[in-house]
């Protein structure tokens, strides 16, 4: 019994040994270079139309007109350079609808990863990244984008490497 007992952990050690070397060792240098995104979120909005145009009501509908809720499609892309290092820069910006929110051009967010897995954000800001499909340098060369929130309109989205 007590050899039987000896070897359980030289046992344990070799398996978790064996399953450590199938793991990709990932950091803030997984992700780096220049990164095209798209994102896009749903949103409700209660307004009414005037014309052909889109009013948003904001509190309560002007007693003339007849408000009703409206899905509105909110998107956002543009280019950001990960450093490797943990800082991300945003060069271009494009929002449609208002946008996802977050990102302006010129500004840096922090980044981390985990794994398979990151956060890039600032103290108002915050999504969350899942690494795909590498490249041989070990570098992800597709990143799925997920803003924080439990929301059901929070915005969802891809990173490409350029």
């Amino acid at each position: 019994m007590t050899k039987k007992i000896a070897l359980l952990p030289l046992l344990m050690a070799t398996v978790l040994a064996i399953a450590a070397t199938g793991v990709a060792q990932t950091s803030a240098a997984s992700i780096k270079g220049v990164y095209k995104f798209q994102m896009g979120q749903v949103a409700t909005e209660t307004g009414y139309y005037s014309g052909n145009t889109w009013h948003q009501a904001t509190g309560t509908c002007p007693g003339s007109e007849h408000c009703s809720d409206q899905s509105i499609l909110r998107y956002t892309s543009g280019t950001v350079a990960f450093d490797g290092a943990g800082h991300a820069t945003f060069l271009s910006v494009t929002a449609v609808n208002g946008g996802c929110g977050g990102a302006t051009e010129g500004s840096v967010w922090a980044y981390s990863v985990f794994g398979f897995n990151g956060a890039m954000g600032t103290g108002t800001n915050v999504a969350h990244l899942t690494l795909g499909s590498f490249n041989a340098a070990g570098v992800a060369t597709v990143v799925a984008i997920r803003k924080a929130g439990n929301s059901s309109d929070a915005g969802v989205g891809f990173a490409t490497l350029q």
